[in-house]
């Protein structure tokens, strides 16, 4: 199983991890452990984190059954995980897997609780994300509705 160790100083004059480098590897990747430990380095508060990782997941594989508006709808989500996770410091697999974002769109709940009966979409995760999520996805079908009726 492959290794990847990272050490990510703080950035005093931005106030935060600066750990772009590290949520874009997790990006495609299977990750199977992960361990972190905090640490000064001449004065600088800093992360060390080994991840060990499945071999690299393509993104085509999460959206292979998907039609092309779904996947489309795939990639707002992925945006939408992408900017949540830089602007709360954690990875996105986190927030949801690409498994759990094909899941949600194929499944498509209208509801908080149609969210929760999907596998990765427990009591924490949804109360955190689901009403965000569900706006996105409602709004995606909304504007397509609109475009039908338009042509």
């Amino acid at each position: 199983m492959p290794v990847r160790i990272f050490t990510i100083p703080f950035d005093a004059e931005e106030m935060r991890f600066k750990d772009e480098d590290f949520q874009g590897f997790c990006l495609n990747k299977a990750i199977r452990h992960l361990q972190s430990e905090f640490f000064t380095l001449n004065g600088i508060p800093c992360w060390t984190i080994l991840i060990q990782y499945d071999t690299t997941i393509q993104k085509g594989d999460a959206t292979a059954t998907l039609a092309e508006p779904e996947r489309k709808l795939f990639e707002l989500l992925q945006q939408w995980r992408k900017e949540m996770a830089l602007s709360q410091g954690v990875p996105v697999y986190i927030i949801a897997t690409n498994r759990e974002l094909t899941e949600l769109i194929t499944r498509a709940p209208k509801t908080i609780d149609g969210m929760k009966l999907i596998k990765g979409f427990g009591k924490q995760k949804v109360s955190r994300y689901g009403k965000e999520m569900l706006n996105i996805i409602n709004k995606f079908y909304e504007r397509k509705i609109q475009e039908r009726e338009v042509v």
